[in-house]
């Protein structure tokens, strides 16, 4: 496989705004890891979870409840695993190592996604090189949608930004029933190559899925007074909204009309140093926004997530306003939008991604 590299940094943009974010902890007296705010939405999440899952299999109330009931935990559990399994994944929720593994492996069975593969694709493979082919995990090739101008076309392409919303749809089933499975047994995936796994590994997935399963299938099939296919419905049901949102909440911070992919060249250069490769293959939405923040876990303030992936998303505003103002003051390019903004512009990046461009390879 190619070694790839970044350039040498050509100004002092990175090092002035380390300096930066230095000084803000400085002055504020802040630590870099999550404060009590976080710790609320954690509550707060965390109780629309219980809550609605109890009312679930309670069922005091008509059963046409159920469904709305069911989006609740879905979306609430996606948040859960954005605001609070994100940062423990990146070991910023707590000081202890141990507490941040319990939060992320918890957060995330929630959701029946396997924490453990999760976090090695995204710290190992799309931190390390996002938005370039071969080596982000996010960008791997496949026949539905291309997600990178450095992929091959298929003439299904051509109608990508029309049957995208019925695929992301199943983005989050098919995490759970295939990928995974798949992930687990593979040895190499984009840069990660010779992958093995310590046998507790394959013990905690197995347990993982099986509780997600017997949790939010069987348990309900048992105890609620509906057919069996009804339950499966209203399940498919909440993960098609819980797909759609978060699909549409974060998408866009790498995959649009504003953000870059480089091509390795052939001395295995992205043409960019770390740190503005960082800040062109990602999108901001709403960086300053107290509600944004709030709900999507600095998701929104990607550039700094991705600048600065030791430090929990608390300080994501903060850090935001910083990196806005350094990189005018060295021109640099600071990609940011709206939230409708993003969506639209990930729709033209999927229009255009779906013209044959002149060169390009053409696959079915």
């Amino acid at each position: 496989m190619q070694t790839i590299r970044f350039e040498t940094e050509r100004n002092d943009f990175y090092k002035v705004l380390k300096q930066r974010v230095d000084e803000y902890f400085r002055q504020t007296g802040k630590s870099r890891f999550a404060n009590g705010s976080t710790l609320v939405k954690g509550l707060v999440f965390g109780s629309l979870i219980l809550a609605s899952y109890t009312l679930i299999l309670l069922h005091p109330f008509p059963l046409w409840t159920l469904l709305p009931l069911a989006f609740v935990f879905g979306v609430a559990s996606l948040l859960m695993a954005i605001n609070i399994g994100h940062d423990a994944a990146h070991q910023v929720l707590f000081k202890s190592r141990l507490g941040n593994e319990i939060v992320h492996g918890v957060s995330f069975a929630l959701l029946g996604v396997s924490a453990y593969l999760w976090q090695m694709r995204h710290t190992k493979s799309h931190h390390i090189f996002p938005n370039v082919n071969g080596c982000d995990i996010d960008i791997d090739e496949n026949p539905f949608i291309r997600l990178s101008p450095n992929q091959p076309w298929r003439k299904q392409f051509r109608f990508q930004h029309l049957y995208a919303p019925i695929a992301y749809i199943f983005v989050a089933l098919y995490t759970i029933v295939y990928q995974d499975f798949a992930y687990l047994f593979k040895r190499r995936i984009a840069n990660l190559t010779n992958i093995t796994h310590p046998p507790y590994q394959y013990v905690v997935f197995g347990l993982c899925k099986a509780f997600y399963f017997v949790a939010i299938l069987a348990v309900p099939i048992w105890i609620l007074p509906l057919p069996w296919w009804q339950v499966v419905l209203g399940y498919l049901a909440m993960k098609a909204v819980a797909s759609l949102v978060f699909v549409f909440l974060l998408i866009g911070t790498h995959f649009s009309a504003v953000t870059e992919f480089p091509a390795v060249a052939a001395d295995g250069s992205v043409g960019h140093s770390w740190a503005i490769h960082n800040l062109v293959t990602a999108c901001d939405w709403s960086p300053h926004s107290r509600i944004a923040h709030f709900f999507v876990g600095g998701v929104n303030a990607h550039a700094s997530h991705h600048l600065f992936p030791r430090i929990s998303h608390a300080h994501y505003r903060a850090i935001a306003r910083i990196i806005e103002d350094t990189a005018k003051e060295f021109d640099v390019r600071y990609n940011h939008l709206t939230l409708p903004g993003i969506v639209y512009s990930h729709f033209q990046f999927l229009r255009k991604m779906g013209r044959r461009p002149a060169g390009v390879e053409s696959r079915w």
